[in-house]
């Protein structure tokens, strides 16, 4: 491998590109559109029959920079200056060295789906309430339960959908039983999610680029973790309880909560979706474990699962939609019965059909669409698709970086460390370096890309212990899911989907208050996982 620095253009505008798409993700911009400009578009996109004519231009517009703008703009500069190629774009879409994210991105948004679905049916809230239930009115017991069950949830659908459904949860609790402010609990939330999606291959899309990259089975996989996952929660608790949350303003020593059978009940708005919903996901997540080690892809085994789903989901919308239509027509006299015999009885005159525009027609058959299948349509716009065009282009970006030698350059560096420090350097410094990268790397996605792509490189062109590949590996994957909670909320797009449903409900999180609350969290469970990685190595590599 080459240690001398790239000083082609190419090779520079590409570094400086995707450090420029980094940054937007941290610190999104907008810029403001001038009004002439504005207003040409609109004229042509009208006289194109994209908008109607009466469409009104806004006030302003403004062009947003942000973790999907500014890296597909800088894939799209890197291309007219044929800095990279058709090749290159082509293998960060449909992969490269044993990393295909096609696949991965397919079993996420399967499983995603899956989750979703089982909270529309109410079965989270429900779970939810029970918990609580069982805490009583005690403050600390509650809290302890609830960490629990974030962790539990964590584990089996993966840390966004606990924070999707977790944090309106909480932020009712908190308000009915009034707790203020609610720090505590949502930190311990936010902590317990990211820290249990590090269990499972299905929880984090950042599991699936690791496992991908180094072809491990689902089973090894879960066998490395899982340990450094226990030790790590068991610790932080704690931290929590006794270090930053110790007043009894934050954790009261009881609490006020009337939480009735009605209520509990009516949370379950479909019980036999949510044992449906339920039963296919331990399912799926079963032949996930059981095909692991004879190389079926995984991506085989969760489409199937959601598609089921899916189709489950809109049987039931078309069965409800019947039933009240039936109703309706039950509840209707017949037009015979409304009409007046003395009155003669006429066809409509035909209206003069209107000249329609695209936008026009797309909504209102996106409408027709929504008002037949409404769970199906709920359901599909809380996906989370922005990771769909975000990854692919991360992808692209850091495939460019390796074909111009910086990849090549980072593994030198990384393989000088590790002849240096041994086996508790590279378990060491590979967390550390992965919790950092995850704050300034566009989240813990890009992170993990590019570090498994570094690891690759150096366990492949050097004599490499295999205590020390390993521990690199399984450092990595811990400190790509409890990096999400070190430094900056941009640090996973699970971060930003916290802030976005806390300020939907008016709870701010500043970002000086997410720094110096997670700064102690992450640095015990990453201690404290590490550690336990480093002996779990010398173990199996005796």
């Amino acid at each position: 491998m080459s240690s001398s620095i790239p000083h082609t253009y190419d090779a520079i505008l590409a570094l400086i590109l995707f450090l420029v798409s980094n940054v937007a993700v941290i610190i999104p911009f907008r810029l403001p559109i001038h009004r002439i400009c504005v207003k040409t578009a609109r004229r042509w996109l009208v006289h194109l029959r994209v908008l109607p004519a009466s469409a009104k231009p806004p006030r302003r517009i403004h062009i947003h920079g942000n973790y999907i703008t500014v890296p597909l703009l800088s894939v799209l500069l890197l291309l007219a200056t044929k800095s990279i190629n058709g090749a290159i774009i082509r293998r960060g879409i449909l992969g490269a060295d044993g990393v295909e994210p096609l696949s991965i991105l397919a079993l996420f948004l399967s499983l995603a789906y899956i989750s979703i679905s089982l909270d529309f049916t109410g079965l989270f809230r429900f779970s939810a309430f029970w918990v609580a239930r069982r805490g009583g009115n005690s403050g600390p017991k509650l809290y302890f339960f609830l960490y629990i069950f974030f962790l539990i949830c964590g584990i089996l659908v993966g840390n966004d959908p606990v924070i999707l459904c977790g944090t309106p949860f909480l932020a009712y609790l908190t308000r009915v039983s009034g707790i203020t402010p609610p720090t505590a609990w949502l930190f311990s939330q936010f902590a317990a999610a990211n820290m249990a999606s590090v269990v499972l291959i299905s929880s984090n899309p950042t599991n699936l680029v690791l496992t991908g990259a180094f072809s491990i089975s689902f089973i090894s996989y879960t066998a490395h973790v899982i340990l450094p996952f226990l030790a790590a929660a068991i610790c932080v608790y704690p931290v929590l309880t006794l270090g930053l949350f110790r007043s009894t303003r934050l954790i009261p020593s009881s609490l006020n909560l009337n939480f009735g059978d009605d209520e509990n009940e009516s949370a379950l708005v479909d019980r036999q979706g949510a044992i449906f919903g339920s039963a296919l996901m331990l399912i799926t997540l079963a032949v996930l474990a059981g095909t692991s080690t004879i190389g079926v892809p995984v991506w085989q085994v969760t489409v199937p699962a959601g598609l089921v789903m899916l189709l489950r989901d809109m049987y039931h919308d078309w069965s409800y939609n019947r039933t009240l239509n039936s109703q309706r027509q039950a509840s209707t006299p017949s037009i015979h019965e409304l009409q007046d015999t003395s009155t003669p009885t006429t066809s409509p005159t035909p209206s003069t059909p209107e000249k329609s525009d695209i936008s026009s027609f797309t909504r209102m058959h996106i409408k027709v669409v929504s008002d037949r299948y409404p769970t199906v349509s709920a359901i599909l716009s809380r996906l989370p698709v922005p990771v769909l065009p975000f990854a692919f282009l991360m992808f692209i970006l850091i495939q460019g970086l390796s074909t111009k030698g910086w990849i090549e350059l980072f593994a030198v560096w990384w393989s000088a460390w590790a002849q240096r420090t041994g086996v508790l350097g590279v378990v060491g410094g590979m967390g550390f370096i992965s919790c950092i990268l995850c704050n300034f790397c566009g989240t813990n996605i890009g992170a993990t890309i590019l570090l498994a792509r570094i690891i690759q490189l150096w366990s492949s062109t050097n004599t490499v212990d295999p205590r020390a590949r390993d521990g690199a590996i399984y450092a990595l994957a811990l400190g790509s899911n409890f990096g999400a909670f070190t430094l900056t909320l941009s640090a996973s797009l699970a971060g930003l989907l916290w802030r976005g449903i806390l300020h939907q409900k008016g709870i701010h999180v500043r970002a000086k208050q997410f720094l110096l609350l997670n700064l102690p969290i992450s640095f015990v469970a990453m201690l404290v996982g590490c550690g336990v990685l480093v002996a779990e190595v010398y173990i199996i590599h005796r």
